[in-house]
């Protein structure tokens, strides 16, 4: 999407300027005739990063950065879909991610950056999911401080708070636990191209048609468990791992058989992993029974439920990490094509959705 009102720019720039720090390097990604990067420049003087999908705006990047010489950095790349590099880095032990990012490429993993731009989709969001979930320490961009202007169905699909009471799915379940999101404001749609007319199961209330929402996703401090679990809490909320009809215990039984009564009377092993149990910090579990549903637990409930599972003695022993390693995601033998619509990443073996399609895909 590319921004066409200066008006606007100056809103969003407004928005955001207080956000933005001297340490932090910044990102804007897709700035197209550069509305926005003349109000960045204004209201701050770090210096700014650009990357632009499209050569038909080299011109417009160009003659801002003759007027600022020495505070842009220019490169024609596509920086949301840097996931496609990461993967293919991942096959060949290529150097594509460092060669995108150049001098912002770091090795310092508490590194903030601020990227700036407006997101159609999700890919982007699933790439950051996946380098937390998969690869987290290697990602050289550092944690990532997005502003991002997205339509309100992808905000809201990403924030669903009652994601465990429909159909379970798990990119909003990952992108909850991993990061904090809020609406810093509504710009209206019409001031972005390319123009589009929302499909009905899009449109959720009239709002969201003429609006889009100026959003800031910011990495969460603590993870939900010890990097090293992450995968296994990946193939945890997996669909096909439990609905919200699945009863708790007997799933649980298949895995560590006699677990249920520790659930029922709040009592662990004196031998379990006192490391991974759930501190005062974690959801406390309702009173369970052998028909409780997963359908009756909260995000975090069930998050609890998770950590006593991985802490419990038996648990290094039962066929539950040998099975997720098995289903690990496909991408060695299909990154073979180079064509950029047919290479998966770790969250599309998930829910094989485009970001243009419609959102219940995503958990098929």
């Amino acid at each position: 999407m590319y921004l066409i009102n200066r008006g606007t720019a100056k809103t969003i720039a407004d928005t955001i300027k207080d956000y933005l720090t001297e340490e932090s390097p910044i990102v804007e990604v897709n700035p197209g005739l550069g509305f926005l990067s003349e109000e960045l420049l204004k209201c701050q003087n770090n210096h700014i990063y650009m990357y632009e999908i499209s050569h038909h705006f080299t011109q417009y990047i160009s003659n801002l950065q003759a007027q600022h010489p020495d505070r842009i950095t220019f490169k024609v790349a596509d920086f949301f879909g840097m996931w496609k590099l990461a993967f293919r880095d991942k096959m060949d032990q290529g150097n594509r991610i460092q060669e995108l990012l150049g001098d912002l490429s770091t090795d310092n993993n508490t590194r903030v950056v601020k990227v700036i731009g407006a997101m159609p989709g999700l890919s982007f969001v699933k790439h950051l999911i996946n380098n937390i979930i998969f690869h987290n320490t290697t990602n050289q961009l550092g944690i990532p401080d997005l502003f991002i202007t997205m339509p309100g169905h992808n905000y809201k699909f990403l924030t669903d708070v009652e994601v465990q009471l429909s159909t379970q799915k798990i990119v909003p379940t990952l992108f909850q636990l991993l990061f904090n999101c809020k609406v810093l404001t509504n710009v209206p749609r019409y001031h972005f191209l390319p123009w589009t007319s929302p499909t009905a199961a899009k449109q959720t209330n009239s709002v969201d048609e003429y609006n889009l929402y100026l959003v800031n996703i910011t990495q969460k401090e603590k993870l939900p468990c010890p990097p090293q679990y992450l995968p296994l809490l990946w193939y945890f909320f997996k669909p096909h791992m439990f609905s919200k009809s699945t009863r708790v215990i007997p799933m649980l039984e298949q895995w560590i058989p006699g677990c249920g009564v520790r659930l029922i009377t709040g009592q662990d092993p004196s031998d379990t992993n006192k490391l991974l149990l759930p501190d005062e910090n974690d959801a406390q579990l309702p009173h369970m029974t052998i028909f409780t549903q997963f359908g009756d637990l909260n995000l975090n409930q069930k998050i609890t439920v998770f950590k006593r599972f991985i802490s419990w003695p038996e648990f290094e022993q039962c066929q539950f990490r040998i099975t997720m390693e098995n289903n690990l995601p496909r991408f060695v033998t299909e990154l073979q094509s180079d064509d950029k619509d047919s290479i998966p990443t770790h969250i599309d073996d998930l829910d094989h959705s485009d970001v243009e399609s419609d959102l219940s895909d995503f958990d098929k």
